[in-house]
């Protein structure tokens, strides 16, 4: 039924909830831009994880008021278990799906269902793993950094004021509530974000990348696409901008974290 649902939602988000048009599963974080939370309801809040884990993660640190900050032990304890994230999620589903086999290009490509606009196999994937890595994250930094971090909070980032807001996650359901899910159009959502207590003052922002077929180095980051608020603009740039930080990182399997 899940996967149902993202296919139906698929074609309501014009083709947007298509995380990647190749065999290559690129981040939760890039479904359905255009309607991030209509594709909650299938998926998770552009993403995989249930929303009381969200929801948790970002309250917790919100209600912080002692500041967090991010020294280089920290941040290196938090990538580490990121890194740990990323290779179990991997192993986990591969291991499941395949016997620990490797699947080909052809498999990833290979739509899941009848209709060829629905979901391929590398989308299905990703969904697996992602729910898992991002799981996995928010129960690791509730040990490393409790209040100090939030998993896919959504910002809201005007560059004519060069301003940004956190929009809460009762905004969103409320939102959707009123069918009003096209004001969160050119929203960011990283994966994982580490920040002082308060959602706004990030230190360092990680986003999950899982190929369907393994890497041996890391790719190059997403490039909004055409229509998008920031279309030709690569998603780690838009996160320098919008939330200020200088450590951004993709995490990968096998191949760790990598700016």
């Amino acid at each position: 039924m899940r996967l149902l649902a993202i296919a139906v939602l698929l074609q309501g988000c014009g083709g947007a909830h298509a995380r990647k048009q190749s065999y290559q599963f690129d981040s939760a974080t890039n479904a359905c831009r255009h309607q991030p939370a209509s594709c909650a309801q299938a998926a998770g809040q552009e993403a995989v994880l249930p929303s009381a884990v969200r929801t948790f993660a970002t309250a917790g640190g919100s209600a912080v008021a002692a500041v967090k900050l991010l020294d280089a032990t920290s941040k290196q304890e938090v990538t580490k278990a990121l890194e740990e994230c990323a290779n179990k999620a991997r192993t986990q589903v591969i291991l499941e799906r395949f016997g620990g086999r490797i699947p080909t290009p052809d498999e990833c490509r290979k739509p899941i269902g009848p209709d060829a606009r629905a979901i391929t196999l590398a989308m299905q994937l990703g969904e697996e793993m992602h729910r898992i890595a991002l799981q996995c994250a928010a129960e690791r930094l509730q040990d490393l950094r409790p209040g100090g971090f939030s998993i896919e909070p959504t910002y809201r980032y005007d560059r004519s004021t060069d301003t940004t807001r956190w929009v809460t996650q009762e905004e969103i359901e409320l939102l959707r509530r009123q069918g009003n899910l096209g004001e969160l159009k050119g929203t960011l959502i990283p994966d994982v974000v580490l920040h002082s207590g308060n959602p706004v003052q990030a230190q360092a922002v990680f986003d999950f990348k899982f190929p369907c077929v393994d890497l041996t180095q890391h790719g190059r980051w997403r490039e909004y696409p055409p229509g998008h608020p920031f279309a030709g603009i690569r998603q780690d740039v838009m996160y320098k901008q919008a939330l200020k930080v200088r450590w951004i990182a993709q995490v990968a399997p096998w191949i760790g974290a990598s700016p």
